[in-house]
């Protein structure tokens, strides 16, 4: 009886000791990624119909009022896309962008095409690789939680705009507002300017568009590249 209860003492310690561990390990993650991804996901819940899953790209997004989206990959062994800002190609294209001198492997032009059903525009997309590592996740949340998980320097807290934000590369970015209504834009997609008007796009004819230039380190304090734009109402 008493060697039991040695037993049953030793095996409550071990349980306190791991249990304690555990805490310190939850208290211990990138507060940016924690609060941001709680943020995230209550946008997408609150707008449910935005969201949707590519089977074929096995990629999630997230549709915004005008028809551009934010995608996040299930597996990021899955393909070179782990992460992709969807733009309505047109505008651009009139604007005097020419898709072909774009570098493929940060770029791609979809020309309008139907997909389980549904007519796509022509689309500009900004890809960004994370990993080429296999992950096996569970649901959207999981998929965008494990990516991060990967590297947590992909998203950002803008403090002064109360916004979070989740990087593709360097000048491009997805922000998102930390709690939905206490600003004008719940969403914006920001694009690194110099790439799109090297490949001949005269920032002028975007008007229109909805994405406006703004210069770093004057109307934009938070990049050091200047940005086009485009700020989003969920409704």
């Amino acid at each position: 009886m008493k060697n039991s209860k040695k037993i049953l003492s030793v095996v409550l310690s071990l349980v306190i000791v791991l249990s304690f561990a555990g805490c310190r390990r939850a208290t211990m993650e990138n507060a940016d990624v924690d609060n941001g991804l709680k943020a995230f996901n209550t946008m997408v819940k609150k707008y449910p119909a935005n969201k949707g899953f590519h089977k074929e790209l096995q990629h999630w997004g997230f549709k915004l009022p005008s028809g551009e989206k934010f995608e996040w990959t299930k597996d990021t062994s899955a393909n070179k896309a782990d992460f992709a800002m969807v733009m309505l190609a047109d505008p651009f294209v009139k604007a005097g962008l020419d898709v072909t001198i774009l570098d493929k492997k940060e770029w791609l032009y979809e020309p309008a095409a139907k997909m389980d059903g549904v007519d796509l525009p022509n689309r500009l997309i900004k890809t960004y690789n994370v990993s080429d590592k296999k992950e096996i996740s569970n649901g959207s949340e999981d998929a965008l939680r494990r990516i991060l998980k990967q590297d947590p320097m992909l998203m950002k807290y803008i403090k002064d705009e109360k916004h979070y934000m989740i990087m593709l590369g360097e000048g491009y970015a997805m922000h998102f507002a930390e709690v939905l209504g206490l600003s004008d834009e719940d969403v914006e997609i920001a694009l690194k300017a110099e790439a799109l008007i090297k490949a001949g796009l005269d920032v002028k004819k975007l008007e229109g568009s909805g994405f406006k230039l703004e210069v770093a380190g004057k109307d934009n304090m938070e990049s050091k590249d200047d940005q086009l734009v485009k700020g989003f109402k969920l409704k």
